[in-house]
């Protein structure tokens, strides 16, 4: 069990060209701006019945047993896919050097389901979006490397899978989620042997599980289609 936790903390080493230019780019004074209007955006939809949805739920990391919270609006332009906004705050290491502690994120949502007719229902989820902290001047010694984080705020990713216990025909119920959520940064290495610095993209992260209710559309529309 042990083992299992600690993989979450290990970072990722080295990555490509690419994936250092999304990680800037995520990272840019542009894209808090974006994630800010995408959120205010979704909230003045309003379309037709069984398209949208707010999922509000808490749970907590399985690492530490540190509790969270998360609330995402959700549009379904088809039945199978929804897309959306939402934020969260959950206790995690954000960055290596940092203590553990509340880290707040905003992020895009996008969610595939599962079964969308039955009365239980699968979903997965896949989130992007931006965890903010600050970063501090201590160092970490890690066998032959020192640490250090030089910026504040990194990259979110999380994923996870969720299973609807019953939902009514308005579209509402409970629900189950297990979902790993990540904390992308940039982090300084020096290596003592070699007197060589170095910079790669590391990250770190914990598994969540949470306990959450949908809300649906309240129309007419939504509560004479039903659902199976």
């Amino acid at each position: 069990m042990f083992t299992f936790f600690y993989i979450f903390k290990l970072d990722i080493g080295r990555v490509g060209a690419a994936h250092e230019y999304c990680v800037k780019l995520l990272k840019s004074v542009y894209m808090k701006y974006a994630l800010v209007a995408l959120l205010l955006a979704f909230g003045t939809l309003r379309t037709s019945a069984q398209k949208h949805y707010l999922y509000t739920d808490g749970g907590l990391s399985l690492a530490y047993f540190d509790p969270g919270v998360s609330a995402t609006y959700n549009y379904n332009p088809i039945k199978y896919i929804g897309i959306g906004a939402g934020f969260q705050g959950y206790v995690f290491h954000p960055v290596s050097t940092n203590p553990r502690y509340f880290t707040p994120a905003i992020f895009a949502d996008v969610r595939f389901r599962i079964r969308p007719e039955r009365i239980s229902q699968y979903f997965i989820i896949v989130d992007l979006g931006m965890n903010f902290y600050k970063h501090n001047n201590d160092s970490l010694l890690d066998g032959g490397y020192i640490y250090t984080v030089p910026k504040d705020n990194g990259v979110y990713v999380g994923l996870a899978i969720g299973y609807f216990l019953r939902l009514t025909y308005r579209g509402w119920g409970p629900y189950v989620t297990v979902k790993l959520i990540n904390n992308i940064y940039k982090r300084n290495e020096f290596e003592i042997a070699t007197n060589q610095p170095s910079s790669i993209n590391a990250d770190g992260g914990t598994l969540i599980l949470s306990l959450g209710f949908r809300f649906g559309d309240d129309s007419k529309e939504q509560r004479s289609s039903g659902i199976k």
